[in-house]
């Protein structure tokens, strides 16, 4: 199955949902938009792998590197893993993912937090914002967005750099 990104926002979180094979044909492009997001401002982000069939080293360096690009920037990764008896999870736990990572089950409880506050009108985050558009990389990436090719602009409280 080729890699499918698509994103949107929920309680003012990017969400990136990520479907497919992760493996050498694709994780450019997956590489390319976790950064491009990033750059553009979107300093926290939930990244959701369940619908991931196969996960390589090289998707999950770049996982990684995502973290560290967001935490530069003191942004914030919440990882949502498949479930616990699919076999990319298992691959994913010998590389020490629940060690590296905030992982959760799904979106909801990874932004259980911020639903929460609100529903309690403990700050003034924003609702979803549902991802439309569809472009073809190379390799069979399929990209989701606004537009494939664009991506969301700083939210207010956010700063974009301008990628050193």
């Amino acid at each position: 199955m080729a890699l499918s990104v698509s994103y949107g926002e929920r309680y003012g979180w990017t969400v990136v949902q990520v479907a497919g094979e992760v493996d050498i044909s694709g994780v450019a492009a997956l590489r390319e938009r976790l950064q491009r997001l990033v750059t553009d401002g979107c300093l926290r982000m939930v990244v959701d792998i369940s619908r991931v069939d196969f996960c390589d080293s090289t998707g999950f360096a770049v996982l990684v590197a995502t973290r560290r690009m967001l935490s530069s920037r003191d942004g914030q990764l919440r990882l949502v893993l498949p479930g616990p008896d699919v076999h990319t999870r298992k691959i994913l736990q010998l590389f020490g993912i629940e060690r590296i990572f905030d992982v959760h089950d799904s979106v909801d409880e990874a932004l259980a937090d911020l639903r929460e506050a609100v529903l309690t009108g403990d700050t003034a985050l924003s609702g979803a914002a549902a991802p439309s558009g569809d472009a073809v990389l190379s390799g069979g990436a399929v990209l989701s967005g606004d537009a494939a090719d664009a991506v969301p602009r700083p939210r207010e409280g956010t700063r974009a750099s301008t990628g050193d």
